[in-house]
This record gives structure tokens, sequence and C-alpha cells, in this order.
């Protein structure tokens, strides 16, 4: 049986570091996109939400991989922020979803991010009871990061680049932090995409 936590994949930026369109870089046998989407689907989630923004519709058209379960919202507002498109997610998922326990925050361009630690994410919550979940970055908290449905309305009122990190770092005496081993990449310029494909070629 699945698990009642939701995923939110946040894949509505510009990419205006990259040059190109990030989330459509080509990354094992898809894109990057699509392979967040994949694994995302193959963890305990019950329900996968993506937020698209600037160019979500040549985004969607492209994306091929079977995309059954998966729900694309298309943030208007995406050039205020991060924020914004965690809260266009909240408000859908509290709109249409009222089993909903929690949601789980991932990027569209973590491409080292795997199944296995989704789960390990979703486990802690629905077996430990742990409410508030993030990814230790040297000394900082951020996404993948798991917020239960108590946090729902904080998450509702981010704007701008106040994304995920801001609730985490607001509340870090109740986050439960997990050290990421390595799987943590952020693809932000062409140059961080090279070496993620280096990296890649590396580890096969």
């Amino acid at each position: 049986m699945n698990s009642k936590v939701t995923i939110l994949i946040l894949a509505a930026g510009s990419s205006s570091r990259m040059g190109k369109i990030k989330q459509l870089l080509p990354w094992k046998d898809s894109t990057l996109l699509e392979h967040t989407i994949k694994i995302a689907k193959l963890s305990k989630a019950n329900q996968v939400i993506v937020v698209l923004g600037s160019n979500a519709r040549l985004i969607k058209e492209t994306i091929k991989t079977k995309t059954n379960n998966v729900i694309f919202l298309e943030n208007t507002e995406w050039k205020l922020g991060m924020g914004t498109s965690i809260s266009c997610g909240v408000n859908y998922l509290l709109d249409h979803n009222n089993d909903a326990d929690a949601v789980l925050v991932l990027l569209a361009d973590q491409a080292l991010i795997d199944t296995e630690y989704i789960d390990e994410m979703i486990n802690m919550h629905d077996n430990r009871k742990i409410e508030l979940i993030g990814t230790r970055y040297g000394d900082k908290i951020g996404v993948p990061a798991l917020f239960k449905r108590t946090y729902f309305t904080d998450l509702q009122k981010l704007d701008g680049d106040n994304g995920a990190q801001h609730i985490l770092n607001k509340s870090v005496d109740k986050v439960f932090v997990l050290n990421p081993l390595g799987k943590v990449f952020d693809v932000d310029t062409l140059e961080d995409y090279n070496k993620l494909l280096k990296l890649s070629n590396n580890q096969e």
C-alpha cells in the first residue's frame, strides 16, 4: 500500500544561467525532468505533481515518459521565484486531495537523487512519525524535503525566492536532517551539467 505522501516536483524555472531549457537536457535514457518523474513514480508516494512555468507547453509536449498518475500544473507567477511554485502545488493539493498527509518537495535538476533516498524520507515520516525532514548541504538544510500536513499553511504563504529552505531554517530545531551521501548535485549552469555527465561516465 502506498503512502499518503505526495511528491511535488519543481520545474518552473527559465534556466537563465544555463542558456538552454534545463528540464529537457539529456540524462540517462531521457531528460532531467523525465528522470525525476520516473524515480518519483517508482517511490512509495501515492501522487506526483509537477509544477511547470517557463516553456511549460514545450516541456509537456516533449516529455515521452509515461505520465499516468502525474499531474502537471502551470505556475503563471513562476517569474516571482520558487516559493510561488511550492504555493501553487500545495494549493492544488489542498483543493483536490484531502487525504494527503505530507508533501515531499523535489527539484527537477537534482539528477543524482534516487528512489531509495525518496523512500527513506517517506519511511521516516510514515513509520517514525517525523513531521519535517530536510537534506544537508554543508551547514545548510534544503530539498529534497518532506513537510507534514501541519506545515501546508506555511507552504501556501511562500512567495518570491522564499522556498522550502525558508521554512526548514525557520524551524531548524524541529527538522530531522538527512545526509544525502553525495546524491545532491544541483545543475544550474552548463558547467554544472558537464560535470554531472563526467561524474556519471566515471561511475559507469
